[in-house]
């Protein structure tokens, strides 16, 4: 069984050697010359693997084989002095291991914080791009690419500094939105309001020029429903309303009584812009 182990080890076929190893400690669990080869072969792993996640793996099979050997082993001082050694040097390895990853931990976090600070730059300059907007359709591109910004920071690692700086870029962009939202509201809001305006207008013209016309009620249907209600009231300023107020008083007083209750049904009826 030694010379498969020592066959398969010396051609790097190193997962079966690990098998046969494993096979043969268990088997002849009190065998020293078996926990020297098998342990020997993990702790050559340990040190020589490149990935410190596998020398850890093997590392924690090193002391379990070991505590196995003891607990089953028939001690002598011989078998304890050898015990004792491998015991120093998996401790010798595993503060090594430990001083590789505490390394590893805080270059990686060097990492992350200048990362987050690129970031947080970043959102200084979509902030400042923010503030200048001029269109809806830009504004929502830039709070894409400010959602993404700051999807890519790792909160967790913000120093404190960081994340001072970070709460109030988010006050500030919140209230940059909120204003600007307004802003676009309200352009909109105007732009709808000269629209209505317009239509409310070609509806008095229309009507006026051929009063005798709208007696009908299609004709009255058609004229109305594209212009005299084809607006939402709710979003007219009060000086659209009262020309519409105007347009509709009008309208309604030219009409008989018919007239009149199909105007009322009308206004009920047709679909809002």
């Amino acid at each position: 069984m030694l010379s498969l182990f020592n066959k398969y080890k010396e051609q790097s076929f190193y997962d079966k050697a690990l098998i046969v190893g494993r096979n043969m400690v268990n088997r002849f669990p009190g065998n020293l010359e078996y926990l020297a080869a098998y342990l020997d072969l993990l702790l050559m792993l340990v040190r020589n693997l490149p990935k410190l996640e596998e020398r850890k793996g093997f590392l924690e099979q090193a002391v379990t084989t070991l505590a196995f050997f003891e607990e089953n082993a028939d001690l002598n001082e011989e078998l304890i002095a050898t015990i004792l050694e491998y015991h120093s040097t998996i401790d010798n390895l595993s503060a090594e291991l430990d001083s590789l990853e505490a390394r590893a931990y805080a270059d990686y976090e060097a990492a992350v914080v200048s990362e987050n600070q690129k970031a947080i730059a970043l959102l200084m300059e979509v902030k400042q791009t923010l503030s200048n907007v001029k269109t809806k359709k830009v504004f929502d591109e830039i709070l894409q690419e400010l959602k993404r910004v700051d999807g890519s920071i790792q909160h967790d690692y913000l120093t404190e500094d960081q994340t001072a700086v970070y709460e109030q870029l988010n006050r500030d962009c919140s209230e940059i939105m909120s204003k600007k939202m307004r802003e676009f509201e309200y352009k909109d809001n105007v732009s709808y309001n000269e629209s209505a305006v317009k239509a409310y207008a070609e509806a008095f013209r229309q009507f006026r020029a051929d009063e005798g016309k709208y007696k009908e009620q299609s004709a009255l249907f058609s004229l109305v429903s594209r212009t005299l209600f084809a607006y939402d009231a709710s979003r007219l300023f009060n000086e659209t309303l009262v020309y519409y107020n105007h347009v509709y008083s009008y309208v309604f007083s030219k009409l008989d009584d018919d007239g009149k209750l199909a105007l009322t049904r009308f206004s009920v009826e047709c679909e809002r812009k």
